[in-house]
């Protein structure tokens, strides 16, 4: 509630100083459905990457506190070129060659930008495997240690002991990825992809042609930061959400 009230304040008075209003009727007439494709289009790949990347950064991370070095290796690997690889240029190289493992027929635009929205989940895989593998690690041996006392397999001890805790102590990180992965969508836009930085940036070019008033400017950008914000606080919330169910009484100071 207090970041609502923050940004209606710091709304009111920049329209003031810029003596704009922000419910204009003209703008809206003619950047609503830019903006509500944008929206769209960002969903979109949100919907492909926060998935993909939490499916990677799971089974990777499991993998790097393997005991057998052929799965841990190749994931130490992984890790630590993709995390050393801006997102951008991981982008770049999926969408230009990504698109020729497919049939020709299947060789098109979007085909390549679907590849740069798999690269961005590759990108945030190799964070999210980190933030697992610390979740692993955070469960006391001696737990494990009781679970195979008492009678449990290996697949129990993890499935019932290790993953419950691991998984409730990895949320918090997660959510702040999942925030970084949503704005990180932008980056297809420099791809030609219809998300909402991108159609921003297209009507912005408009206004500055004379499509519109300059102080236009701050209302596309303002309407565009707001929907950011709006869906990264669905999604946080949504991770806080899961985050509860999984808590357990008195184990809230575990991993602190």
């Amino acid at each position: 509630m207090e970041a609502f009230i923050g940004a209606f304040i710091f709304l009111l008075i920049v329209q003031n100083l810029l003596g704009f209003d922000i419910t204009d009727a003209r703008f809206w007439g003619r950047f609503q459905r830019s903006l509500f494709q944008g929206f769209v289009g960002t969903l979109f790949f949100t919907a492909i990457v926060i998935p993909l990347s939490l499916a990677i950064g799971f089974v990777a991370g499991w993998a790097r506190v393997s005991r057998y070095r052929f799965l841990s290796w190749p994931v130490s690997v992984y890790v630590d070129l993709i995390r050393g690889v801006p997102p951008i240029i991981l982008v770049i190289f999926a969408f230009l060659f990504g698109p020729e493992l497919l049939p020709r027929r299947y060789q098109t635009q979007d085909a390549g930008l679907i590849f740069g929205a798999i690269a961005l989940a590759l990108h945030s895989g190799a964070y999210q495997t980190e933030i697992f593998r610390a979740g692993f690690q955070s469960v006391p041996r001696g737990q494990l240690e009781a679970a195979h006392a008492i009678g449990l397999t290996r697949w129990q001890t993890m499935s019932r002991v290790a993953l419950p805790q691991a998984f409730r102590l990895s949320l918090p990180p997660l959510a702040n990825e999942f925030s970084v992965l949503v704005k990180d969508t932008s980056l297809l836009g420099a791809l030609g992809a219809e998300e909402m930085f991108a159609l921003g940036g297209e009507f912005t070019q408009d206004i500055v042609l004379g499509a519109g008033p300059l102080s236009w400017l701050f209302a596309v950008w303002t309407a565009v930061a707001l929907l950011y914000f709006l869906l990264n606080f669905a999604i946080t919330r949504a991770v806080l959400f899961v985050e509860r169910s999984f808590r357990t009484p008195g184990m809230e100071e575990v991993g602190m």
